[in-house]
């Protein structure tokens, strides 16, 4: 069957959700909260789903192979009302060196609250509504159909530990909140057209009280990676090396939690240029003492957090892969590293700003989302910062093309809900989650209905390009 029909075949069998009034025990009998009601289930009725997943294997293997168990459903009934109640976290200063910490586990103790007993199935939080991002099911990084996983990035070698000798990669699953809902509502309700300026300032873009969170995994374990040890599992239907290809059949493999990402819209920080937070953990097995699988994912240690880029602190640094200990940078006013010896060593990104462990060591977190935008013109880091001295393993040791316009640019504080390309593109607003998105939705379109649109021809849509590929 072809990638066309499997898409229809799909569509056709999503089921129709229906928006549920959670904030509310009782039915109101107020005629206006009716109506409106009514006119939001209407709303819902007449929304037909996006695809819940774009690969798995064929149904009969799977009921015979996981009798009882259900496929990733994507939670896309998002909301068109604006909350009102933020979390109680943003009562917690997160630009103190002292207190970062709290703050950090605050957001992921909200992130986790009603979640982990679910093995996070977004649907079945009974205290929290989560969301996903609809079409991810598209192309070669297309999600699976277990939990949902989409293909993310490579990982090279040594890049996690002096032990991991081979190549890996990761995969990813993201939550948008109620906040955050609400932008997906106004961006993907029109199915036919969604609307790419949802999330471009001024008018549009998340706003205070959005919450993202995103679980990564790995097709790397402990004998790689001692850390992973005790892991965090979910089945993955995945490609068997990160080079393969859509059309390179999948195969089932356990993937092991690897890091966890947040980012946190908060209006305090604005004043730095960004109006975002940052967070990062990186997952630490030796931290179990016990845990049941379900819990395991508290395992997961702070890296830090970063609210801005520091664009004056230009110190040409990188910690070479393998990291062998974490190098915390205090001249870093806008980057805060945890000092705990549970964290596991980290090379971090360009000059000790904050990155992931399957990130990269010539980036930073704040630089890579900068560039989301639709269509994405830049590279989601710049061909300058691939270009310096390696060692014998091939990583890099240090950067020789820092002054380049491109790399300097990348490292500057960009304002929330704007382009980063302006003029160009419009802004995704530090989701590269949407940039995707809507880059799949309209080569869908103008695929399968054997066209092109003249908006999308003339914004020019570019592949996006990360880890140098």
């Amino acid at each position: 069957m072809g990638k066309n029909a499997i898409f229809v075949l799909v569509v056709l069998c999503t089921t129709v959700f229906v928006l549920a009034d959670f904030n509310s025990c009782t039915e109101s009998t107020t005629p206006g909260v009716i109506d409106e009601r009514k006119k939001e289930k209407a709303a819902q009725e007449d929304f037909k789903g996006y695809p819940d997943f774009g690969v798995m294997m064929d149904n009969a293997t799977f009921q015979d192979q996981f009798p009882g168990q259900n496929v990733f459903k994507l939670r896309q009934d998002y909301p068109s009302k604006m909350p009102s109640k933020k979390a109680d976290f943003y009562n917690l200063p997160f630009d103190e060196r002292d207190k970062f910490m709290d703050w950090i586990m605050a957001v992921r103790d909200y992130c986790f609250e009603g979640m982990i007993d679910v093995d996070f199935v977004a649907q079945e939080n009974k205290i929290r509504d989560w969301y996903h991002m609809p079409f991810l099911h598209w192309g070669d990084l297309a999600s699976e159909g277990f939990h949902g996983l989409a293909k993310e990035a490579p990982i090279s070698s040594f890049q996690l530990h002096a032990n991991q000798t081979e190549p890996g990669q990761t995969y990813a699953l993201g939550f948008y909140n109620d906040f955050a809902g609400t932008v997906l509502h106004k961006m993907w309700k029109n199915q036919d057209a969604p609307d790419a300026y949802a999330t471009q300032g001024p008018d549009g873009g998340f706003p205070e009280g959005t919450v993202i969170f995103k679980l990564l995994f790995t097709d790397l374990d402990e004998t790689q990676v001692p850390y992973l040890n005790n892991p965090f599992l979910w089945n993955g239907w995945v490609t068997e090396v990160w080079q393969d290809s859509v059309s390179n059949p999948r195969v089932l493999k356990k993937m092991s939690l690897i890091q966890m990402d947040l980012m946190v819209r908060d209006k305090r920080a604005d004043k730095y240029g960004t109006g975002w937070v940052f967070g990062t953990f990186c997952y630490n097995g030796d931290l179990n003492d016990g845990k049941p699988m379900k819990e395991r994912v508290k395992n997961l240690v702070p890296v830090g957090i970063q609210f801005g880029n520091d664009p004056t602190y230009t110190e040409n640094k990188i910690t070479p892969y393998p990291a062998k200990e974490t190098w915390i940078n205090n001249d870093l006013n806008e980057t805060f590293i945890n000092p705990s010896p549970d964290l596991p060593a980290q090379h971090l990104g360009w000059g000790g700003r904050l990155d992931g462990p399957v990130d990269l060591n010539n980036a930073s977190c704040m630089s890579c989302h900068a560039t989301a935008e639709f269509p994405q013109i830049d590279a989601l880091v710049p061909s300058a910062a691939f270009k310096g001295i390696r060692n014998k393993a091939g990583n890099l040791v240090k950067l020789t093309e820092t002054k380049d316009p491109a790399f300097v640019k990348y490292f500057q504080n960009l304002k929330c809900g704007t382009a980063y390309s302006p003029g160009k593109a419009t802004s995704t607003d530090f989701s590269l989650q949407v940039s995707l998105a809507l880059g799949y939705y309209w080569e869908w379109k103008d695929g399968n209905l054997g066209g092109f649109y003249a908006d999308q021809f003339n914004r020019g849509i570019k592949p996006v390009r990360r880890n140098g590929q």
